[in-house]
C-alpha cells in the first residue's frame, strides 16, 4: 500500500522535470494503486499519494469522458504518467492548441504556468500518477472563447481541492 507522508528529505528543495516523471514511473509500479480508487466512479477523483513544500504526488482515476478543463499549475513544474487507459492533452501555445495522446507507460514533462486540458477519450477508465515541483499552490482556470484562452479565476490548494 501507498505511504502517505509529510516528511519530506532534508535537502532537496527543488527537482528536474526528469526526476519528476522517473518518481510519477516509481509510483505508478505500485500494484496497490487500483485500491485507492473507486472503479464505478462517474466523476474524476484524486487521491493525494505523498507531498512535502518540495514535491507533491497524486494518483487521479478519470472515468470515460471525464476532463480537467484547461488549466495552469502557477508556479509549478511537473510531469505525468498514464497508468492504465489512455489520455488525451491539449496544450495550449501561442493562439494554438496542441494534441497529444498517451498511452499506458507514457508520460511527458511541463514547465511552469504550462496552460493544458487532459481528458479521458478512450473507452475504458484510466489512471494517471502526476509528480509537482514545488507543491501546488493553486491552478488557474481558463476558458476557450472566441479562438482565445481567457482566464476565468484561480483555484486555491486547501480551499477548493
Amino acid at each position: 500500500m501507498t505511504a502517505i507522508t509529510t516528511a519530506g528529505t532534508p535537502g532537496v528543495n527543488r527537482f528536474t522535470r526528469s526526476q519528476l516523471l522517473r518518481t510519477a514511473r516509481l509510483f505508478a509500479t505500485d500494484p496497490d494503486l487500483d485500491r485507492l480508487v473507486d472503479p464505478e466512479a462517474t466523476e474524476r477523483s484524486w487521491q493525494r499519494l505523498d507531498a512535502t513544500d518540495h514535491l507533491e504526488i497524486w494518483l487521479i482515476s478519470w472515468p470515460v469522458g471525464a476532463s480537467t478543463g484547461w488549466h495552469d499549475h502557477l508556479q509549478s513544474e511537473g510531469a505525468f504518467l498514464t497508468v492504465k487507459g489512455e489520455l488525451a492533452e491539449q496544450s495550449w501555445s501561442g493562439n494554438t492548441a496542441h494534441d497529444r495522446y498517451l498511452w499506458e507507460g507514457e508520460g511527458r514533462t511541463f514547465g511552469p504556468h504550462h496552460v493544458h486540458n487532459v481528458a479521458n477519450l478512450g473507452d475504458r477508465p484510466a489512471l494517471s500518477v502526476h509528480v509537482y515541483s514545488p507543491s501546488l499552490r493553486g491552478m488557474t482556470r481558463y476558458a476557450l472563447l472566441d479562438g482565445r484562452l481567457k482566464q476565468t479565476g484561480i483555484e486555491r490548494a486547501g480551499e477548493q481541492w
